[in-house]
């Protein structure tokens, strides 16, 4: 039995990390001052996009898309790089964030599945201790929407929640989007991008149709930027600007082929910036390994609220205010479980390697019912029947997946080259297991780990793959 806690374990995977020698912190010392505490406790402003990979924004280098307000806030704030969500699904993307715990931690693991009420909620805390909450648009946790104070659906203007909250409270504003979710269509944002002006990922083939796709995902992107300007201009307007922090991110990966639902990097690394007055250096950014899970342990500290012990996230403000030493993450985890169709896998990220393993390895990739009925997925079927998929392109047309892969980050952008069995990187396959089959144990899945998922003493089973647990099924 593992004696150490989650929060413990956790933890202490930045330490472990660093033992080992392929590992580095990647931290800088961008920030001013130490952070002191004000007696008028910060407000805190989530703007969160509905399927939104790391790439496209103006300020991450995408200089074909509109979004000047958050290129802005990105100015005066500080970008990540490598924040990674803890599923690339929506429901259970969420969860974690509203309760600092994996998906699977809390009962949330599927596409539409709730957090289990048992597991508090940073809204219940938030409110416990004197905040307002507010909500608008999508929350996807419907028991956890109920708790928010305020709720504004599509059509509530932005302004309401501004007009009537106490004005004698700080306030926690979860601003959910759902932009750019699918479906898409013309009118979205004006003037619309144009496919001529878009990138097109190296993951997906290079068509007019192709291109048409993202350019309207583009739009919507630029619309969930012209919302979240407004909300940054009511906190100048209300003279709230300077004692709020504002995050933004998103819930998981473009809705495209081989990015949402998968546990490449289009799929679960996403943009995130924090815009903090008097804390963080204005233009920072940061190739630090950050969790999602991460951002409610964040938001109770600055507020000066004890983080549950249960929490499975850790603090960002030691990080932030460059107040005390932060004990860099050395391992970020991530899972995918049912999404419109059952394709389980667990995974982590370091600073330069990702393991994933596949849990359906007689599958070929399997995508979410939105990208399926997408133009993209249709254009690469066209493609793969006419036989004219091209290059890396045809990992398409795989009939099986194998269960475990290994890539090499810094030399191999686009995950195609996988490492696993490879005897010189045998090391490296072996730390990784472990990390994710001890991350498994320690946050009760439902999934056995891969590694030590038998009891100690039945040293027999030591080396069974719990996929099949060493049965060999006779020829019928």
């Amino acid at each position: 039995m593992l004696k150490k806690s989650r929060r413990d374990f956790l933890k202490a995977t930045g330490i472990a990390a660093l033992s080992a020698g392929f590992f580095s912190s990647s931290k800088i010392n961008v920030f001013p001052q130490a952070f002191r505490q004000k007696s008028n406790r910060p407000n805190i402003v989530f703007l969160f996009s509905d399927d939104h990979t790391r790439d496209h924004m103006g300020c991450y280098g995408d200089k074909g898309i509109k979004t000047p307000n958050l290129d802005n806030m990105a100015n005066e704030g500080i970008k990540f790089n490598r924040a990674y969500v803890a599923s690339p699904q929506c429901s259970p993307s969420r969860a974690s964030v509203l309760t600092g715990r994996f998906p699977h931690t809390v009962g949330a693991s599927r596409l539409h599945a709730n957090a289990l009420p048992e597991f508090t909620d940073i809204v219940r805390i938030f409110k416990s201790n004197g905040y307002y909450t507010g909500a608008y648009r999508k929350v996807h946790q419907d028991i956890i929407q109920k708790n928010f104070d305020f709720y504004g659906d599509d059509d509530e203007p932005l302004r309401t929640f501004f007009t009537e909250r106490p004005k004698s409270k700080p306030f926690f504003l979860w601003f959910g989007s759902r932009d750019p979710h699918r479906p898409y269509g013309q009118g979205a944002f004006s003037p619309a991008h144009r496919p001529e002006d878009v990138t097109v990922p190296q993951f997906l083939p290079d068509t007019p149709k192709v291109r048409q796709d993202l350019a309207y995902y583009y739009d919507e992107i630029a619309r969930f930027d012209k919302d979240c300007g407004i909300i940054l201009e009511l906190l100048d307007e209300y003279n709230l600007a300077q004692n709020t922090m504002v995050v933004m991110s998103g819930d998981n990966g473009m809705p495209f082929p081989r990015a949402k639902g998968t546990l490449y990097e289009p799929g679960v690394n996403v943009p995130l910036i924090i815009k903090w007055p008097g804390v963080i250096k204005g233009g920072s950014i940061s190739n630090e390994l950050i969790s999602l899970i991460d951002l409610p342990a964040t938001w109770l500290d600055i507020a000066g609220i004890n983080i549950p012990q249960e929490f499975e996230g850790i603090s960002l403000k030691p990080y932030l205010s460059n107040e005390i030493q932060y004990i860099p993450r050395g391992y970020t985890f991530f899972e995918r479980n049912w999404h419109d169709n059952w394709v389980p896998q667990r995974g982590c990220v370091t600073d330069k390697y990702k393991m994933i393993i596949n849990y359906r390895p007689e599958a070929a990739y399997l995508p979410s019912l939105d990208l399926y009925e997408s133009d993209s997925f249709a254009e690469i079927m066209r493609l793969g029947d006419a036989g004219t998929l091209q290059g890396n392109l045809r990992w398409y047309m795989n009939t099986s997946t194998p269960i475990y892969e290994l890539y090499d980050l810094e030399r191999d952008h686009g995950e195609w080259q996988n490492l696993a069995d490879n005897p010189n990187y045998k090391n490296i396959q072996d730390e990784l297991l472990e990390a994710i089959s001890t991350w498994m144990f320690e946050t009760t899945d439902f999934l056995p780990p891969m590694k030590g998922s038998f009891p100690a003493d039945y040293p027999q089973y030591a080396n069974i793959n719990p996929l099949n647990a060493g049965i060999t099924w006779p020829n019928k």
